[in-house]
């Protein structure tokens, strides 16, 4: 397999969605405000990273691969933020500026690594029409390179209910191959996620997208199954926490469950953005869906031994090759 992952470098994927600045404040308190009981965090340093759909798509090039992000920012100086981290991440920005809207900046203050608050500011609202039709003219402009696509809903406005069914028009316009489309869904925006290629949910995105409970492996295949149908989808893996992951296809007679190979657990954030990222560039470079899922597992198993949204390297999925032992049994 480790000649597959020198292969990602040949990968190549178009993100479409909600990017998202995610910026840390950290210090120390060690004192009471006078103004209020509230502690005086007193910074020491600042960090700005890539969130939502720029998560996704640093997680992208820093397994090797090329990748196109198009998004929506505001024309404020959290954009030019952003605008600059992707550029610095080797990820190619296409941002569009919404005047009416603020770029989505989610902040952290810590303490002694002790989180004391967060406060987020955005704007949450659906495309105007002329912004729409920006969005769809930048896709139109960048479809010929990628035939992978993924779609990161973070629930902002980038995404509308008609985006996939526009993304294969525009490739048919363009006599493009039909693009495989990957999706980490938001179960609110179930109506957005039909006939794609790979849906992404975890546990408890899935059991909202089928209406069901899923305790058992036999209750996990009745929802997948039940998704694949709702949804017409092609595939469907559903991450599972420490339990790993299961991938579930129209054309597999049995599903695939993959166990998890991390060995502590430091921070999920952001996992799921790193599984949807390898499963794409994966698939842009033809690998078989067992193979893809393994080292989806092994890029999962790294990022949740990292605190805070991590991104996985050529490196150290050689490294976990070497050193962890990935179990594959059919359900």
């Amino acid at each position: 397999m480790q000649n597959d992952i020198f292969k990602l470098e040949t990968g190549k994927v178009l993100v479409i969605g909600d990017i998202m600045l995610d910026t840390y404040y950290e210090g120390d308190a060690s004192r009471i405000s006078p103004e209020a009981p509230v502690p005086v965090v007193k910074i020491e340093r600042k960090r700005n990273i890539l969130g939502g759909a720029g998560n996704v798509a640093r997680n992208i090039t820093s397994l090797g691969s090329e990748c196109t992000i198009i998004s929506l920012v505001g024309a404020d100086y959290h954009g030019k933020i952003i605008k600059k981290l992707l550029e610095e991440a080797n990820v190619r920005p296409v941002l569009l500026e919404d005047e009416e809207r603020a770029t989505t900046v989610k902040s952290r203050i810590f303490a002694r690594n002790q989180q004391m608050i967060r406060y987020d500011e955005e704007t949450v609202k659906a495309l105007t029409d002329p912004i729409k039709n920006t969005l769809k003219q930048k896709i139109a402009e960048s479809i010929e390179n990628c035939n992978v696509i993924i779609l990161s809903d973070y629930g902002k406005g980038v995404l509308y209910q008609e985006l996939v069914q526009d993304i294969y028009s525009i490739a048919e316009q363009k006599k493009c191959p039909k693009p495989k489309i990957f999706i980490d869904p938001k179960p609110q925006n179930k109506a957005f996620y039909n006939n794609t290629w790979l849906l992404t949910p975890n546990h408890k995105e899935s059991e909202e997208l089928a209406g069901l409970s899923m305790q058992t492996p036999a209750e996990i295949k009745t929802a997948a199954q039940k998704i694949l149908h709702d949804l017409n989808a092609e595939n469907v893996l559903i991450t599972l926490g420490a339990e790993g992951m299961a991938y579930f296809s129209k054309k597999l007679p049995t599903a695939y469950h993959i166990k998890s190979s991390a060995k502590q657990v430091f921070d999920v954030t952001g996992a799921g953005d790193t599984v949807i990222a390898t499963m794409a560039v994966c698939e842009s470079i033809g690998l078989e869906k067992e193979k893809a899922c393994n080292i989806a597992t092994l890029s999962a198993g790294i990022v949740v031994e990292k605190v805070g949204s991590a991104t996985v390297t050529q490196e150290e999925l050689i490294q976990a090759l070497r050193t962890k032992k990935i179990v594959t049994e059919e359900w």
